[in-house]
């Protein structure tokens, strides 16, 4: 019978997050599942897979993502699972480097596309602050404090991904210069 374990972690970094995930792969915990902060794992021999995890609803119409993904399976990397916009895959370790986004012109378009997610939701919960902030309903003052709260939560990976975003910048026009 399969060891089994279930940890519960919440990362605002997904780099941070996918790091973690391939740290508890190189001790044998291979991940089967996950969710916000909820993480199940398999015991499984240590090292076996390296895991990425990618922001999937921003590549485009569902027919994108199923060609997208179905390229991915044909190059030996599985699906583990998806959730909401995040999806996480793997692939042997034994088969050599893995990386969804090998060359510096995807890589920025990847992170701008998370950019846009984080702003959009930025943008939403400080909306959902004002608006509900100089209300006199309890419960309304409340629920602006927990989007006050989210606001900021999603503020620092929106500049983590900025920064990013620019150095990626830097490093494309070096090459294209």
């Amino acid at each position: 019978m399969n060891e089994k374990c279930s940890k519960f972690r919440f990362f605002l970094d997904y780099e941070k997050e996918e790091k973690w995930v391939n740290e508890m792969a190189k001790e044998g915990w291979h991940l089967t599942d996950f969710n916000i902060g909820y993480y199940k794992f398999e015991k499984g021999a240590p090292g076996q897979y390296i895991y990425r995890n990618e922001m999937v609803s921003s590549l485009g119409a569902k027919g994108q993502v199923k060609d997208y993904l179905e390229f991915l399976q044909q190059s030996g990397v599985e699906l583990v699972k998806t959730r909401g916009m995040w999806a996480y895959f793997r692939k042997a370790t034994a088969d050599g480097p893995f990386e969804l986004y090998s060359d510096t012109s995807s890589k920025l378009a990847y992170m701008k596309r998370i950019f846009l997610w984080f702003f959009f939701f930025f943008l939403l919960n400080f909306y959902f602050t004002i608006s509900n902030i100089g209300e006199e309903s309890v419960f309304r003052v409340i629920l602006g404090s927990l989007n006050f709260l989210a606001a900021i939560l999603l503020f620092i990976p929106l500049v983590k991904v900025g920064k990013k975003i620019g150095q990626l910048k830097k490093n494309l026009d070096l090459f294209n210069d």
